[in-house]
């Protein structure tokens, strides 16, 4: 912003419905293991969290288009009109979208009869009047009509940001004259006609020489060529229709409320909830460490050093109950890495085994033959070998987590225990050791 005064907040207003569709043509069609694309979903949420992130604003404001007619279309039957329906796909993910909003406590707006230009433009002009710096996140130039001293444009796909400067550049005048370049041009993406063979750079022509539509209609004479003098004498009505479509509209019916657009902690409950059933693991991960769940209770840990102390484990896990196995190994390719440990658990009772296996491995020989126990595991060919390379074999049934939540989630590139343990139960695993590296086994 031009102005150096620090006690001016900044507002982020952001066009919630041009990004959706950005989402949604931009990623490719990501769905979850029951089917619902959400790559629409994904694109916006993750767009919101780098401003949030990255930009730190004081407040943030979210505009949607309403359904139904608005106002323009009123006026200008064909505007917008075409534009084909709005994929299934996309039309699937919109309810997501505005939990997503809601889950991160973000204010949304929205107004039958006027679209999010509207509102973002309203209020903008209210929030810079009560002494608030804006930024209008959009990709649309048309936004530009918009720009002052207080109000910019940032674009977050491209990093771009856009002010009086870069206005006066792409369109040659400054903001309050954007409307005139776009009523001669027209916009093909809203079916604003404009005047049919003008276009941008004869617009900016024009309007350069003339200043606005109204004194170029009314020295119309002094055009030339006179081709675009008669096209101009010919459609100076599309001009002033496509001036008025083009313009956003500053007094549409939406309050500017500086407390309630205040930057707020998220519904972490809601936001978790929503993330699980979304499978948008790598977020969840991301947004752990703000969150506030249950306290886990920790499993009690024996730390098995001799026969007597494996033979009272054994004899304490319930009968035909799974046994979880995990090997802890050093670091190094998992094939080849040194075996350190591994630890047992079921029922509850959990027992880590040091690497001299030999000194009590017969109490434990049985629980690891025993066929009718399920052997839980996390990668279960690198434990298989891990085993192998201390001479210990574990009899089947086997689970593999990692191929289990493979078949789950064929979509997803991370089948991590972290991932698994993050997205089933909302838990952060901690950390290994720098020296020991635990395999993908549980």
């Amino acid at each position: 912003m031009s102005t150096t005064d620090s006690s001016r907040k900044t507002l982020y207003l952001i066009d919630g419905s041009a990004y959706i569709y950005r989402a949604f043509f931009a990623l490719p069609a990501l769905n979850n293991s029951k089917g619902l694309q959400t790559n629409a979903v994904y694109g916006f949420m993750t767009t919101l969290l780098k401003i949030l992130r990255e930009r730190k604003p004081d407040g943030i404001v979210v505009a949607f288009d309403e359904r139904g007619p608005t106002l323009r279309q009123q006026e200008f039957k064909e505007y917008k009109a075409q534009r084909p329906p709005m994929p299934d796909g996309m039309s699937a993910q919109i309810p997501y979208i505005h939990r997503a909003v809601e889950a991160l406590n973000i204010p949304a707006v929205k107004q039958a009869g006027y679209e999010a230009d509207d509102l973002i433009g309203t209020l903008a002009q209210k929030a810079e009047r009560a002494g608030d710096d804006v930024v209008i996140v959009t990709g649309d130039k048309d936004m530009l009509q918009l720009v002052t001293p207080h109000i910019r444009i940032y674009d977050p796909v491209k990093d771009k940001w856009s002010g009086e400067p870069e206005c006066i550049e792409k369109f040659g005048v400054e903001p309050a004259r954007v409307i005139e370049i776009m009523g001669l041009m027209g916009d093909a993406s809203d079916n604003i006609p404009g005047v049919k063979g003008i276009g941008e750079k004869t617009a900016i022509k024009l309007i350069a020489q003339f200043g606005t539509i109204d004194e170029l209609l009314r020295r119309v004479e002094e055009v030339t060529p006179p081709r675009i003098k008669a096209m101009l004498i010919e459609q100076a009505d599309n001009a002033k229709l496509s001036r008025k479509l083009a313009t956003i509209d500053v007094n549409s019916p939406v309050e500017f409320d500086a407390e309630a657009f205040r930057v707020k902690p998220p519904h972490q409950d809601q936001l978790t909830d929503l993330l699980r059933e979304l499978e948008f693991t790598a977020l969840l991960k991301t947004l752990q460490p703000a969150a506030k769940p249950a306290e886990t209770p920790a499993a009690a840990l024996t730390i098995i050093q001799d026969e007597p102390s494996a033979e009272r484990f054994v004899k304490s896990l319930p009968t035909g109950s799974p046994l979880a196995v995990q090997c802890l190994l050093s670091g190094g390719a998992s094939v080849r890495a040194d075996v350190l440990g591994f630890a047992l658990s079921s029922g509850g009772q959990t027992a880590f085994f040091p690497l001299d296996v030999h000194t009590y491995m017969r109490p434990i020989t049985t629980l690891l033959h025993d066929q009718t126990r399920t052997k839980v595991v996390q990668d279960l060919k690198a434990t298989l070998l891990a085993f192998h390379r201390i001479g210990v074999t574990v009899a089947g049934p086997y689970l593999d987590t990692m191929v289990a939540d493979y078949l789950l989630n064929p979509n997803r590139r991370d089948h991590s225990l972290a991932t698994i343990a993050m997205e089933a139960v909302g838990h952060r695993l901690g950390k290994s050791r720098p020296e020991a590296k635990a395999p993908q086994s549980l």
